[in-house]
């Protein structure tokens, strides 16, 4: 009974950030690359700068520090985000992720693009938060739909 109690109070506390990428357009190539550049185009809705920092730097760690990539325009990944709302914390607290109250949610088209101009991929990334400690940050939706980019981008393009 108390591991059920203690699994149940580490699941409120731990934010409940989930995402999921749907691929738009599949893997036009088998080349792998070493070199990528990253660029944020302009956004189809307000998106506030440091959603946009948060996101660039999760990508950034993941693909440069503790991936195979080095910056380099090899391969261009262009990520516009095409919908963002950052729910109500307040609500995601008080209801715990009951019936989505608060839910918050931002949506990035990604799109890959070699030297040459040509497009290889178009992906689509969802990042959600329901519920966590003080009804969880939207940095949690952030940190996994980064997440899913790069490992989108590893298992496609990675040597």
């Amino acid at each position: 009974m108390r591991n059920i109690l203690l699994i149940g109070a580490i699941l409120i506390l731990y934010g409940c950030g989930t995402a999921r990428t749907l691929v738009l357009e599949p893997v036009k190539t088998s080349d792998k690359y070493t070199h990528i550049q990253l660029i944020a185009d302009n956004p189809n809705v307000e998106v506030p700068d440091d959603v946009i920092e948060k996101i660039e730097s999760v990508i950034k760690k993941g693909l440069y520090e503790k991936g195979p990539f080095s910056e380099g325009t090899d391969l261009k990944i262009h990520y516009t985000f095409i919908a963002h709302d950052k729910g109500n914390q307040f609500a995601r607290w008080f209801w715990g992720g009951i019936g989505n109250a608060g839910e918050g949610s931002m949506t990035v088209n990604v799109k890959y693009v070699n030297s040459k101009g040509e497009e290889l991929a178009k992906t689509q990334v969802e990042g959600r938060i329901g519920s966590g400690f003080f009804g969880g940050s939207i940095d949690e939706a952030i940190t996994k739909a980064g997440e899913d980019i790069i490992e989108f981008t590893i298992n496609n393009f990675a040597p």
